[in-house]
Protein backbone atom coordinates (compact mmCIF):
# COMPACT_ATOMS: atom_id res chain seq x y z
CA UNK A 1 0.00 0.00 0.00
CA UNK A 2 2.82 2.45 1.07
CA UNK A 3 4.68 1.37 -2.27
CA UNK A 4 1.70 2.37 -4.34
CA UNK A 5 0.80 5.82 -2.70
CA UNK A 6 4.53 6.56 -2.94
CA UNK A 7 4.97 5.71 -6.41
CA UNK A 8 1.72 7.89 -7.37
CA UNK A 9 3.46 10.85 -5.88
CA UNK A 10 6.53 10.23 -7.71
CA UNK A 11 4.46 10.08 -10.75
CA UNK A 12 2.55 13.15 -10.07
CA UNK A 13 5.98 15.20 -9.23
CA UNK A 14 7.34 13.84 -12.58
CA UNK A 15 4.48 14.77 -14.75
CA UNK A 16 4.25 18.22 -12.91
CA UNK A 17 8.28 18.47 -13.77
CA UNK A 18 7.39 17.80 -17.37
CA UNK A 19 4.74 20.06 -17.80
CA UNK A 20 6.65 23.00 -15.84
CA UNK A 21 8.33 24.19 -18.81
CA UNK A 22 5.90 25.99 -21.12
CA UNK A 23 9.34 27.88 -23.31
CA UNK A 24 10.93 26.00 -25.80
CA UNK A 25 15.21 26.62 -24.47
CA UNK A 26 17.76 26.42 -27.68
CA UNK A 27 21.47 25.12 -26.48
CA UNK A 28 23.76 28.28 -27.58
CA UNK A 29 27.33 26.69 -26.91
CA UNK A 30 27.26 25.25 -23.14
CA UNK A 31 23.71 27.30 -22.25
CA UNK A 32 20.31 27.10 -23.06
CA UNK A 33 18.32 30.21 -23.96
CA UNK A 34 15.14 31.54 -24.81
CA UNK A 35 13.90 35.04 -25.97
CA UNK A 36 10.95 36.47 -24.99
CA UNK A 37 8.75 39.50 -26.15
CA UNK A 38 9.17 42.26 -23.92
CA UNK A 39 7.48 45.48 -23.97
CA UNK A 40 5.54 47.01 -26.71
CA UNK A 41 3.11 49.20 -27.50
CA UNK A 42 0.21 46.56 -26.60
CA UNK A 43 1.27 45.97 -23.07
CA UNK A 44 3.89 47.21 -20.61
CA UNK A 45 6.41 44.81 -19.66
CA UNK A 46 9.26 45.49 -17.56
CA UNK A 47 12.63 44.03 -16.06
CA UNK A 48 11.08 42.11 -12.97
CA UNK A 49 7.82 40.71 -15.46
CA UNK A 50 10.56 39.54 -17.52
CA UNK A 51 11.94 38.05 -14.21
CA UNK A 52 9.31 36.51 -12.68
CA UNK A 53 8.89 35.18 -16.52
CA UNK A 54 11.73 33.25 -16.75
CA UNK A 55 11.33 32.02 -13.25
CA UNK A 56 8.47 30.63 -13.70
CA UNK A 57 9.78 28.69 -16.44
CA UNK A 58 12.72 27.02 -14.87
CA UNK A 59 15.03 29.70 -15.76
CA UNK A 60 16.66 32.91 -14.77
CA UNK A 61 17.26 36.74 -16.81
CA UNK A 62 20.46 35.45 -18.95
CA UNK A 63 24.12 36.75 -16.79
CA UNK A 64 26.84 37.54 -19.56
CA UNK A 65 30.00 36.11 -17.94
CA UNK A 66 32.39 35.90 -20.34
CA UNK A 67 32.97 37.42 -24.41
CA UNK A 68 32.43 33.57 -25.15
CA UNK A 69 28.89 33.68 -23.73
CA UNK A 70 28.28 37.18 -25.32
CA UNK A 71 29.35 36.06 -28.94
CA UNK A 72 27.36 32.92 -28.91
CA UNK A 73 24.08 35.28 -27.87
CA UNK A 74 25.31 37.60 -31.25
CA UNK A 75 25.53 35.04 -33.12
CA UNK A 76 22.03 33.27 -32.36
CA UNK A 77 20.07 36.58 -32.02
CA UNK A 78 22.03 37.68 -35.56
CA UNK A 79 20.60 34.20 -37.19
CA UNK A 80 17.05 34.88 -35.61
CA UNK A 81 17.07 37.90 -37.77
CA UNK A 82 16.56 40.56 -34.73
CA UNK A 83 16.77 44.23 -36.10
CA UNK A 84 19.32 46.55 -35.72
CA UNK A 85 18.67 48.14 -32.32
CA UNK A 86 16.97 45.48 -30.50
CA UNK A 87 17.23 45.36 -26.62
CA UNK A 88 17.19 42.57 -24.60
CA UNK A 89 16.27 42.77 -20.77
CA UNK A 90 19.55 40.53 -18.66
CA UNK A 91 19.86 39.69 -14.66
CA UNK A 92 21.86 42.89 -14.82
CA UNK A 93 21.29 46.11 -12.42
CA UNK A 94 22.76 48.77 -10.37
CA UNK A 95 20.60 48.96 -7.78
CA UNK A 96 22.03 47.14 -5.15
CA UNK A 97 25.79 46.54 -5.46
CA UNK A 98 28.99 47.62 -4.17
CA UNK A 99 30.53 47.73 -8.05
CA UNK A 100 28.28 49.89 -10.37
CA UNK A 101 26.61 46.36 -11.58
CA UNK A 102 26.06 43.03 -10.61
CA UNK A 103 24.06 39.87 -12.13
CA UNK A 104 21.23 39.60 -10.07
CA UNK A 105 20.60 35.80 -11.22
CA UNK A 106 23.84 35.07 -9.57
CA UNK A 107 24.33 37.19 -6.65
CA UNK A 108 27.97 38.34 -8.29
CA UNK A 109 29.44 41.64 -9.77
CA UNK A 110 30.16 42.17 -13.31
CA UNK A 111 33.62 39.83 -14.55
CA UNK A 112 33.11 40.86 -18.11
CA UNK A 113 31.68 44.03 -20.02
CA UNK A 114 31.49 45.19 -23.48
CA UNK A 115 29.73 48.62 -23.16
CA UNK A 116 28.81 50.38 -25.71
CA UNK A 117 31.09 53.46 -26.93
CA UNK A 118 29.72 56.22 -24.74
CA UNK A 119 27.98 54.01 -22.21
CA UNK A 120 29.38 53.45 -18.76
CA UNK A 121 27.98 51.95 -15.63
CA UNK A 122 25.43 55.25 -14.00
CA UNK A 123 24.21 54.12 -10.89
CA UNK A 124 20.37 53.03 -10.53
CA UNK A 125 19.69 51.67 -13.74
CA UNK A 126 19.65 48.11 -15.59
CA UNK A 127 22.02 46.26 -17.24
CA UNK A 128 20.63 45.53 -21.25
CA UNK A 129 22.27 43.84 -24.20
CA UNK A 130 21.49 45.82 -27.13
CA UNK A 131 21.91 44.83 -31.11
CA UNK A 132 24.24 47.75 -33.03
CA UNK A 133 25.28 47.14 -36.52
CA UNK A 134 25.27 43.47 -36.19
CA UNK A 135 27.05 43.25 -32.76
CA UNK A 136 25.38 42.62 -29.33
CA UNK A 137 26.80 45.71 -26.79
CA UNK A 138 25.85 46.58 -23.23
CA UNK A 139 23.99 49.23 -22.33
CA UNK A 140 22.02 50.75 -19.46
CA UNK A 141 18.02 51.28 -19.84
CA UNK A 142 14.69 52.03 -17.76
CA UNK A 143 13.85 48.18 -17.30
CA UNK A 144 11.14 48.34 -20.18
CA UNK A 145 12.97 46.27 -23.57
CA UNK A 146 11.16 45.15 -26.40
CA UNK A 147 12.78 41.69 -25.58
CA UNK A 148 14.25 39.53 -22.49
CA UNK A 149 16.86 36.47 -22.60
CA UNK A 150 15.99 33.59 -20.30
CA UNK A 151 18.87 31.05 -19.39
CA UNK A 152 17.96 27.75 -18.49
CA UNK A 153 19.58 26.85 -15.26
CA UNK A 154 19.93 22.84 -14.26
CA UNK A 155 21.74 22.58 -11.06
CA UNK A 156 20.40 26.38 -9.28
CA UNK A 157 16.67 25.43 -10.14
CA UNK A 158 16.60 22.73 -7.57
CA UNK A 159 18.44 25.01 -5.04
CA UNK A 160 16.64 28.01 -5.21
CA UNK A 161 13.28 27.12 -4.12
CA UNK A 162 11.28 29.58 -5.76
CA UNK A 163 7.50 30.12 -5.55
CA UNK A 164 6.82 32.10 -8.17
CA UNK A 165 7.07 28.22 -10.09
CA UNK A 166 4.37 26.04 -9.71
CA UNK A 167 6.05 23.34 -9.50
CA UNK A 168 7.50 24.54 -6.27
CA UNK A 169 4.07 25.25 -4.61
CA UNK A 170 2.75 21.82 -5.65
CA UNK A 171 6.07 19.78 -4.48
CA UNK A 172 5.70 21.80 -1.22
CA UNK A 173 2.08 21.14 -0.77
CA UNK A 174 2.75 17.53 -1.65
CA UNK A 175 5.62 17.41 0.85
CA UNK A 176 3.26 19.07 3.67
CA UNK A 177 0.29 16.35 2.48
CA UNK A 178 2.66 13.33 2.92
CA UNK A 179 4.60 14.56 6.43
CA UNK A 180 0.73 14.90 7.43
CA UNK A 181 -0.29 11.56 6.46
CA UNK A 182 2.87 10.07 8.14
CA UNK A 183 2.15 12.22 11.04
CA UNK A 184 -1.16 10.99 10.97
CA UNK A 185 -0.59 7.14 10.76
CA UNK A 186 2.08 7.23 13.49
CA UNK A 187 -0.52 8.62 15.83
CA UNK A 188 -3.09 5.84 15.35
CA UNK A 189 -0.86 3.14 15.62
CA UNK A 190 -0.69 3.65 19.37
CA UNK A 191 -4.21 4.50 20.03
CA UNK A 192 -4.96 1.00 17.99
CA UNK A 193 -2.38 -1.12 20.01
CA UNK A 194 -4.22 0.45 23.48
CA UNK A 195 -7.47 -0.54 21.95
CA UNK A 196 -6.39 -4.06 20.79
CA UNK A 197 -4.80 -4.66 24.62
CA UNK A 198 -7.87 -3.26 26.31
Amino acid sequence: MRKSYCDRILLLLLAAKACQCGYTYEKIGDSHYFIGKGNSDEQIFDWFDARRSCRAQGGQLVSVQTAKQLIELEHYILAQGYANGSMFSTSGHSFESEYPFKWSALGKSLTYTKWLPGEGPPLNSFLSLQLVNSELFMVTSWGFDQFYICEYETISVWLVTNLYNPFYSILVILILVFLYTLIKRKRAVPEEEQLLKN
